[in-house]
């Protein structure tokens, strides 16, 4: 696929995230696909997230939110392959707290125009303030969760 036709793929999944459909991004990713966060601290917040958790966390997030996560673009640059995401996110928690994060996500695209990777950069401090460790599957167990 081309550097244009691979930034559209980009722009898709925001859109999908941002409406919140799982089965979309599920749809945008290869079978082996990896997410990768690339903090360093605290270790467990070095993600290494199956395409299913990948498709998940949006709307896991989203249940720990006032209204559902919504992502803006900021920038995409793309070459061969690779197509860099600037984006930035600015919510409430149910538990008060404002999440207002920014992000560097780095895709790789296979030939068909599906995610074979995803490597994100964000303040983990902020995620650890607000969120503590978060896990798609059971998103109430986050120090975010009301009542944690």
């Amino acid at each position: 696929m081309g550097i244009e036709a691979n930034k559209q793929k980009i722009l898709g999944w925001v859109e999908a995230v941002n409406r919140g459909d799982e089965q979309a991004i599920l749809g945008m990713t290869t079978a082996d696909f990896l997410f990768k966060t690339m903090a360093r601290r605290p270790e467990w917040l070095g993600y290494n997230w199956n395409r299913q958790q990948f498709a998940a966390a949006p709307i896991a997030q989203s249940t720990l939110l006032e209204k559902p996560i919504h992502l803006d673009v900021v920038s995409l640059v793309a070459e061969d392959n690779r197509v860099v995401l600037e984006m930035k996110t600015d919510a409430m928690l149910k538990n008060g707290k404002r999440y207002d994060n920014a992000y560097s996500l780095i895709f790789e695209l296979n030939s068909e125009g599906k995610f074979t990777e995803a490597r994100e950069y964000s303040c983990s401090a902020l995620v650890v303030e607000c969120f503590g460790e978060f896990n798609p599957n059971n998103p109430q167990a986050s120090k975010a969760a009301v009542g944690n």
